[in-house]
């Protein structure tokens, strides 16, 4: 598959080769005039569907902890082409904690970059949540938890500290090595609380399903990025917690196993750091 020809000749690439497709868009590797690889990606039916926010905060940190883009043009992107491992691969082959140390290295790069950004905010993102009606058919256990998380995204929602603009996505499979060390992609983009960085990151990476199930692990990370950004692991946790309900919501999918296992270990050690 082919990009337009308009496309290649407006940002002056070539050598386009087909390496992805998502439900939002195709990426292509392409070659910059000055010999460079870069990635372009152009999202289906001209709709990047909300991601536009997330070029604006990659284009706030110029190239700090993540990708650089080289162009934006609403639904068309052009940037810095990564194509070393990601810390989900670090993880997926027995090197969690290393992958754990990386990531919170990555969102202090990114966060020490970032000025002023106008981008949504940590409650539009969390409206879904907010605003959700669970169907009877929902099993009791299920409904309970989602209720409790709701009550927990409330409460921290209104006692947001350290708030600033966030990449709103960062987990293991979208932070990837390059020449440059590790550098996150496909941002949300988002304005709130620090600590919500990381919640995404309890639930990741995909394809490690016993590594994310084991509550050992997801105390462990709490206790290690808790340390370094000098705030309580339980706090860490609750975004994490109320991250997954979200994520839970977004689906409509309220009897999904996997992850009402994982709401379920996440307010569990919750109560067992109170």
């Amino acid at each position: 598959m082919m990009p337009p020809m308009a496309v290649l000749r407006r940002y002056r690439l070539s050598a386009p080769d087909h390496v992805a497709e998502t439900a939002l868009a195709h990426i292509w590797k392409v070659a910059q005039a000055n010999g460079d690889p870069a990635a372009l990606k152009i999202y289906k039916d001209n709709d990047p569907k909300g991601e536009e926010t997330g070029f604006t905060l990659m284009q706030a940190v110029h190239g700090a902890g993540a990708a650089k883009i080289y162009h934006f043009d609403r639904h068309i992107a052009v940037l810095e082409w990564l194509d070393g491992a990601s810390l989900g691969d670090l993880s997926r082959n027995g090197q969690d904690d290393l992958a754990t140390k990386e990531l919170i290295t990555v969102a202090d790069q990114i966060h020490a970059e970032l000025r002023q950004v106008k981008l949504p905010t940590l409650r539009e993102n969390f409206r879904a949540l907010l605003n959700v009606s669970i169907s009877s058919a929902c099993p009791r256990a299920v409904q309970q938890d989602i209720i409790a998380a709701r009550q927990i995204a409330l409460r921290l929602l209104d006692q947001q500290t350290d708030i600033r603009a966030l990449h709103g996505d960062l987990h293991h499979d979208n932070i990837k090595d390059s020449p440059r060390g590790y550098l996150a992609f496909d941002a949300k983009g988002v304005t709130g609380d620090r600590c919500y960085e990381l919640a995404n990151a309890f639930q990741n990476p995909l394809g490690a399903d016993d590594l994310v199930a084991d509550p050992a692990r997801a105390q462990r990370l709490a206790h290690m990025w808790g340390q370094h950004w000098n705030v309580p692991p339980q706090r860490l946790l609750s975004w994490a917690a109320a991250h997954c309900a979200l994520s839970i919501t977004w689906a409509s999918n309220f009897d999904q196993t996997a992850q009402a296992d994982l709401l379920a270990m996440f307010l569990g050690l919750i109560a067992a750091e109170t």
